[in-house]
């Protein structure tokens, strides 16, 4: 084994003159064998190495193991770095415990320049996560397994061990008469990977014994495959689509020219880059959701993905994004010399045409409509958001949902929900702001106007 992994070693470029690798030991039979390998290498290939101890406190003999593994350190002249898991929580331990430990190394990356981290992760680990991740959700992402080498804390990651099996190592450390440390936890039958290791892998190597060696290679044809697909979807990114604060979108039509299979990858790469800069997960069902609702051709529709995320179609954009603040709706009395803010984007103003308007600073530059109004146009209007059932008289023959006038005009459905209308003390709805009025509040031609309404908008 020891002149295979130098090989190997050589070959993979895990180590050259001058490198600082850190160890991650646990103190089990996997990580010592790693550590004498590396104790052998560092003296052929001139490099230094240093251990990295987590004290779980999860056993009555986790402190003497680690105090072993000290001394073992000292007796070698090795650097030794240990860390006590204090806050142990009451459920989801093991997954806490990995965040907790891979923090530390990556502390130490940065601290003590190392520029390489080895993990003790071998041939048998790879096959349990495989199976595991297989089990749990179905995804190609997940179900390559263990990487043997990635970026890590400003260095790399490396899993020198990944193409040896678990008696292979075992072997090797009886060879060496080393001491280890065997975690009573790794046989509970209530632990799912515990499960498949003692009962479900020795079947899979009875029925074959290359089993190991075949998911290495699927392990590998899968990153390789992940890394075509990653690096198309992320050419339509950059070609198509449009970064914006807590947001990302893109045309529909431009996604619609992707064969099927094209679209479903794109879209996960999305997810995942949502995931990656605000931790926002996409479930694989809402995934299928989007293809699904995108094939239904609805010109506009709305899916939450979370508590505060959701997905909306607004005709050719689709936009992925963190979901707009809930504001109270308002309501609003002006009379005529009246005006104010509606919004933070909206001002409004209902004044005689012969006073000059005081426009605030703030909006002299927005966009604006000025609506001369009738003659008999209400003293008091009020403005409010608009409501199930508001009608509008367009004209004297002419009565007209206000939700249809939205529709027509193609107002997207974020938009139809911030939309104002201006109705009577008697709720007689006399304009959807800014895009209809009745012909109750127009001016008619042989009119003389009195009164103009001047709205202001961003």
């Amino acid at each position: 084994m020891e002149q295979e992994f130098e090989q190997l070693g050589n070959k993979k470029k895990f180590w050259q003159a001058g490198s600082r690798i850190l160890l991650a030991v646990s103190g089990g039979a996997d990580s010592f064998v790693l550590l004498r390998l590396m104790e052998k290498m560092r003296r052929k290939y001139d490099f230094f190495i240093a251990v990295a101890h987590i004290n779980h406190q999860l056993r009555p003999t986790s402190a003497q193991e680690a105090a072993d593994l000290k001394c073992y350190c000292d007796e070698h002249e090795i650097s030794f770095y240990e860390r006590k898991w204090e806050d142990v929580p009451h459920a989801g331990v093991e997954e806490a415990a990995r965040i907790f430990r891979y923090a530390f190394f990556a502390e130490l990356m940065h601290d003590y320049y190392f520029d390489t981290l080895m993990t003790a992760h071998h041939a048998d680990d790879q096959l349990e996560t495989m199976l595991m991740k297989m089990i749990r959700d179905g995804q190609l992402k997940n179900a390559m397994g263990i990487k043997p080498r990635q970026a890590f804390a400003g260095g790399k990651l490396i899993r020198p061990l990944l193409s040896f099996s678990k008696e292979e190592i075992y072997a090797y450390a009886s060879l060496e008469n080393l001491s280890y440390f065997e975690d009573e936890s790794n046989y509970y039958l209530d632990v799912q990977r515990n499960r498949l290791r003692q009962q479900v892998v020795p079947l899979l190597k009875a029925e074959n014994p290359q089993i190991l060696a075949h998911f290495q290679q699927l392990s590998q044809q899968l990153i390789w495959a992940e890394e075509i697909i990653e690096e198309k979807a992320s050419m339509w990114f950059n070609e198509y689509v449009l970064e914006k604060e807590f947001a990302v979108s893109f045309k529909v039509k431009d996604f619609l020219t992707l064969p099927k299979r094209e679209q479903y990858f794109t879209l996960q790469y999305l997810a995942q880059k949502i995931k990656q800069t605000y931790d926002v997960t996409t479930s694989q069902d809402n995934l299928q959701k989007v293809l699904e609702l995108l094939d239904a051709q609805k010109a506009q529709w709305q899916l939450d993905i979370g508590a505060s995320w959701q997905v909306v179609k607004m005709y050719d954009e689709l936009t992925i994004g963190k979901k707009p603040p809930v504001n109270a709706a308002k309501t609003f009395h002006f009379k005529v010399g009246d005006s104010g803010f509606l919004s933070e984007n909206e001002w409004l103003a209902i004044i005689p045409v012969t006073e000059k308007v005081n426009l605030p600073e703030k909006v002299k530059l927005w966009s604006e409509i000025s609506q001369p109004l009738a003659l008999n146009f209400p003293n008091e209007v009020i403005i409010r958001k608009r409501a199930d059932g508001d009608r509008i008289q367009l004209k004297e023959s002419l009565r007209k949902k206000v939700s249809r006038i939205l529709i027509d005009k193609k107002i997207p459905n974020a938009a139809r929900e911030k939309t104002w209308v201006m109705t009577d003390v008697d709720n007689q709805v006399l304009a959807v702001l800014p895009i209809a009025f009745s012909y109750l509040s127009i001016a008619v031609e042989t009119d003389k106007i009195h009164y103009r309404l001047l709205y202001k908008y961003q």
